[in-house]
Formats: structure tokens, sequence, C-alpha cells
């Protein structure tokens, strides 16, 4: 009995000590995360990873690897380690450009995916240079500007207005097919501290459409209807890269927003995190003419209600002749260019274009027939003696 007695002892033991090891956790080893290793939403879990260290950070930067280098930069920007800003600035200054240029149709628009990779790490890399508010030579913006026309516009807006000037002048004259914000940013930023030669461009620069409504004697004319379309980019996470910050630039203020221009209609930059390159689809902020017009009332210092002309005029003409009409044109078109000239006098008043630019920087005029005399009228000719900045449309639009 004693025998079986301690041989069921040791038993329980042994049972138990099974137990117990069943049920107690393994300790947890540090380690550090690999930034290859995504979690379901295509970025390393918070819980594992673990920002690298510097040396390992410098080797993914000058590695040549576009993914390591996106991490290393979302690292640098987490870590606020202002040690290898020079390494992002070297980075940032060896962009060549991937985007066609609108003159050059040699160039595929659709990027391969090694230039894509290229450009997706690059945004990493500009991210952390706006957020860690790193200043960014004009030579290397002009580089970025062709595929980062949102990020370069947040960057140039930094610079002092003595920096600036003459790359904002640049981007305005010579944008590309897809920096829109950028173009409305330099040519904001110019409206504050104006350069010569820039109140005439952006004069000159305005096209005026105005739609000439021909009836018949007592008829009401009818409407015109001009439809616009809206962009749309889906936001899609790539397995294996890091989420880093992407800028959209508008007009309205909200919650976390830059201001990146202050004055009569302010531009901000809200940041949006993505490991999708989003683009520069502009939402809301872009160089038109009704912009350009408000541009021109920040240079004279006046609200926009105080320029008398509009950059889409109407008036209707009742047709009785075609003496008659041309005559009624002409008196319309009289009309508003002694308006133009009001401003540009205005403009030279202030010193900010010469007596020859006033001379020859009206905007220009364009005018759109809408004939609703109704079937078996006559085709209206294009009236002869137009006055220079006058063109002809025979199209509503």
């Amino acid at each position: 009995m004693p025998e079986l007695s301690a041989t069921r002892v040791c038993a329980r033991l042994i049972f138990c000590a099974a137990l117990l090891m069943l049920f107690t956790p393994l300790p947890v080893v540090a380690q550090q995360a690999d930034p290859g290793a995504p979690d379901s939403q295509g970025q390393t879990s918070p819980d594992v990873h673990v920002i690298p260290s510097e040396t390992t950070l410098k080797d993914w930067l000058l590695s040549g690897d576009p993914r390591l280098v996106a991490w290393a930069a979302y690292d640098v920007l987490a870590a606020r380690d202002r040690n290898l800003i020079p390494d992002l600035l070297a980075l940032a200054a060896q962009w060549q450009p991937v985007s066609r240029p609108v003159s050059d149709t040699s160039v595929p628009t659709e990027l391969s995916p090694d230039q894509t990779d290229h450009r997706d790490a690059m945004l990493s890399v500009l991210d952390a240079l706006i957020q860690m508010n790193v200043p960014v030579p004009a030579d290397t913006l002009r580089a970025l500007a062709p595929d980062f026309g949102n990020a370069v516009a947040v960057l140039l807006s930094r610079m002092s207005a003595e920096d600036s000037g003459p790359l904002s002048f640049e981007f305005y004259r010579s944008p590309t097919s897809h920096d829109y914000g950028l173009e409305y940013v330099s040519a904001a930023l110019l409206s504050l501290h104006p350069l010569p030669g820039f109140a005439a461009d952006l004069v000159s620069s305005i096209k005026v459409d105005a739609h000439i409504n021909v009836v018949l004697p007592g008829v009401k004319p009818g409407g015109v209807g001009i439809g616009c379309g809206a962009c749309f980019v889906p936001d899609v996470l790539r397995d294996g890269w890091p989420a880093t910050g992407q800028y959209t630039l508008t007009n309205e203020k909200s919650d976390g927003s830059l201001l990146l221009v202050a004055g009569i209609d302010p531009i901000y930059a809200v940041r949006k995190q993505s490991a999708q390159y989003l683009g520069d689809c502009p939402r809301g902020v872009s160089m038109g003419p009704v912009e350009r017009r408000r541009l021109v009332a920040e240079m004279l210092n006046i609200p926009p209600e105080a320029i008398e002309w509009q950059v889409s005029p109407y008036t209707t003409i009742e047709f009785q002749s075609l003496q008659q009409f041309d005559s009624d044109l002409m008196a319309f078109v009289e009309e508003q260019q002694d308006k133009y000239r009001e401003t540009v006098a205005a403009l030279a008043e202030r010193d900010l274009l010469t007596p020859s630019e006033g001379d020859q920087c009206l905007p220009e005029l364009i005018l759109h027939l809408f004939d609703q005399r109704g079937q078996g009228a006559s085709p209206l000719p294009k009236p002869s003696g137009l006055p220079p900045r006058v063109k002809w449309s025979p199209f509503p639009w």
C-alpha cells in the first residue's frame, strides 16, 4: 500500500506540472520588425513594429530599394530623427520626373512597376520633409514639380517671398498637365508680392467667355447649359508599404489643415494617409478666369465685387438686320473693353505694370454666338473689324 500511495502522489505531481506548463504563457521576445510583413491593413501592426536603429534607417535610405526607402522615411518621421534629414534631401534632389510633359507625346503616360515604386517611395520622403518642416532647395522643387505638384506647393509656400518669387513665377507661367493646384498657389503667392511682369501676364491670361444670345424681336432667349465633371481617385493600400501622408489643396479650412497662402482666397493643404499615390487632382483649387480676376482684386487691394466686369458676361441682341446686329455687338465689345482698361489703369497707378504693358494686356474676350432665331435663319457671319484681343466663336460654348 505505501508503494501504491507514493506512485499515485508522483503521478499527481507530474499531472499538475503538465497543467502548469500548458496554461503558463511563453515569454515575449522583442525583435526588430520586418517592414515587409504587413498586417490585414497593408501596414506593419503597431504592436510589433519597432523603429530600427538610425544606422539601419540610413542603410535603407541608401539601399536603392523603393520599399525600404519608403519605410525608412516613414520611420524617420515617426522618430523625428533630424540626423537623417540630409539623406532625405539627397534622395529628393536625385529625383528624375516620370510624368509625361504636356508637349512630349513620346513619353508613355502609364508608369512601369519600377517607376510606380520609386514614385511611392518619394511620396514618403516628401511627407517626412513636410511634416518635419525642412526647407527644400528651389532646384529640387523644380525637378519634383511634374510628379508631386501639391507637395511642392506646400514646400513652396514655406519659402521666403524673396526666395519663392522667381520659382513661383516659373510654376505659374509653365504649369504641367496636372499641376493646377501648384499653378494657383504660385499665382496667389505672387499676388501678395508681385514681381515685374506678373500683373500684365495675369490680366492678359484671363479668357472672358461672353455669351451672345441672338433672338427675333419680342422673343425671350433660352438658356445655355454647360456641364462640368469631377475627379475621383480610389484609395487602395499596397501590401508591404507604409501609409504615408499625401496632400490635397482646398479653399476650405478644416481641422488639421495647413494654411499655405493667406489673402483674398486662403489656400489650405489637407493631409491624408494612403499607401497608394492619390495624384494631384484639383479639388476646388485651380486657376480659372474667376480665380485670376479675384487675384487681380488682391493686387489692387479691393473686393472682387469692385471690379465691374465679369468673366462670363452675356447679352441679348434682337436681330433686325445684319448691320444693326454688328452695330449692337460692337457696342457690347466696346463696353467690356472700356471696363478692362479701367482695371489696367488702376494697376498702372500702383506701379504693378508699365504703360507699354498696359496697352497690350487686356483680357481676351471670346464672343460665343447662341443663335435662337429658329430654323431657316441665315447663318450669321463673323463680324468684320473686331478689335485686338477679341475672338469670334459661332458656337454657344
